[in-house]
């Protein structure tokens, strides 16, 4: 594929080739128009002026053949020829009065006929002359256009290599960075029509910058996280090793499933929270009905509910129906966290409701607890990442919340979190863009 430069340098210059060569076809058009007419002023003056040199003691000198290669004939009044130009072409006798363009032997002639004193005279001139008389004055007009030519043509291509100069600097300062050197292009020194493009690798650096960041701020606090677990697994292995009797064995193994049961949840969190970091596709939107996920997910965690006494519900409001356009698998992920959260630390025979509804024309997810609830001061950090406030029995890894948040902005929903009923608990609210 051709490059820029080399696009515009050939078009400009075919443009130029074109007009050139227009322009040359119509000045020579123009030279013969002109000629001719001037030609056939010519002919008339010899036609008028020949039967005077025929007039005893005028003192005029014999014709002459003229520059421009004229055929001068002429018959007295008996149609004999007289003697006129020697060694010149013989053309029939037309009998003209006027003009008229005649075809001798093969060749175009222009001829003018006239009668006068008796005498008939013809005078002609081949066609072949006045195109090439027409022709060298074209050549000659046309040289001046021909060196302007070139010189536009060059003046084509140095121009066309200024004006694309920018463009190849840009190229060479994005060619030239490394992969961590995301640092913003200087937009401001670039011409107009390049800022736009500057601008755009600046959004796309800034994008990838933070990406990277994440990434990094992921891998390390994954890395922090895992050792921790992963000594602890180690060591409870060599206790349960250690152990003297069956029932010593029987306890390490135990406290050995818990951990590793700690270890899977944290392992999956890290992997959900890895995967909704990303922002969402056009094609991940679906239509989705709030009512229906609320009803799976009470299904999906009846049994832990049911394990630790906890009454676990939706509440009816109106209307039954409520429908948002979001990625099914990303809510389905929210409200899961949402419901582990609300059962891990709501104590033995607490309650735990869930509620889709629309306020102020917003549909929205809640779900409500009547634990021990979470201090004020502490709602801003819950969204970190490993943030587990003090005083927890609930064994946790402080994800929950943080993917929570991711899935949330890539839906454009707001989160605000307040106390439960009475002042107990915790109540999670998730605000999703009204509907267009």
């Amino acid at each position: 594929m051709l490059t820029i430069r080399r696009q515009l340098q050939l078009g400009l210059l075919a443009a130029t080739l074109l007009c050139v060569l227009g322009a040359g076809i119509s000045l020579f058009r123009s030279l013969l128009e002109e000629t001719n007419e001037l030609a056939d002023l010519q002919l008339r003056q010899l036609a008028v002026a020949l039967p005077d040199e025929f007039e005893p003691q005028t003192g005029l000198p014999a014709a002459q053949d003229p520059e421009e290669a004229f055929v001068l004939q002429a018959w007295d009044e008996d149609g004999q020829p007289l003697p006129v130009l020697p060694d010149q072409p013989q053309l029939p006798r037309y009998a003209l009065a006027g003009f008229a363009d005649v075809l001798v032997q093969g060749e175009d002639w222009r001829l003018y006929g006239v009668t006068r004193r008796g005498r008939y005279v013809q005078v002609a001139q081949a066609q072949a002359v006045r195109d090439q008389l027409a022709w060298q004055m074209t050549v000659r007009a046309g040289a001046p256009l021909l060196a302007f030519a070139l010189l536009l043509g060059l003046l084509i291509v140095v121009v066309v290599g200024r004006a694309l100069a920018p463009l190849q600097r840009l190229a060479a300062s994005v060619a030239g960075r490394s992969p961590d050197a995301l640092t913003p292009l200087a937009a401001d020194d670039m011409p107009p029509e390049l800022r736009p493009v500057a601008l755009a690798l600046n959004s796309l650096m800034g994008q990838f910058e933070a990406a990277l960041t994440a990434q990094r701020t992921f891998v390390a606090d994954a890395a922090h996280e895992l050792r921790s677990p992963l000594t602890a697994l180690k060591l409870q292995l060599q206790v349960a090793e250690r152990a003297a009797s069956e029932e010593e064995r029987r306890v390490a193994l135990a406290r050995l499933h818990e951990r590793l049961d700690r270890s899977t949840h944290l392992v999956r969190q890290l992997l959900s929270l890895a995967r909704h970091e990303t922002a969402l596709a056009a094609s991940q939107l679906h239509t989705v009905d709030l009512g229906q996920l609320l009803e799976a997910a009470v299904a999906d965690h009846s049994a832990l509910a049911d394990s630790r006494a906890i009454d676990l519900g939706v509440v009816e409001t109106l209307p039954a129906t409520v429908l948002v356009q979001a990625d099914p698998d990303g809510l389905q992920v929210l409200l899961n966290n949402l419901i582990d959260n609300a059962l891990r630390y709501t104590q033995q025979g607490g309650r735990v409701d869930l509620q889709a509804a629309l306020e102020e024309g917003r549909p929205l997810l809640r779900v409500s607890d009547n634990g021990p609830g979470v201090p004020r001061q502490h709602h801003a950090r819950l969204f970190d990442r490993f943030f587990r406030p003090d005083g927890n029995d609930a064994w946790g890894c402080g994800l929950g919340l943080s993917i929570v948040r991711h899935i949330a902005e890539h839906h454009q929903a707001d989160i605000a979190l307040a106390d439960g009923e009475a002042g107990r608990g915790l109540q999670v609210t998730v605000r999703f863009p009204q509907a267009a």
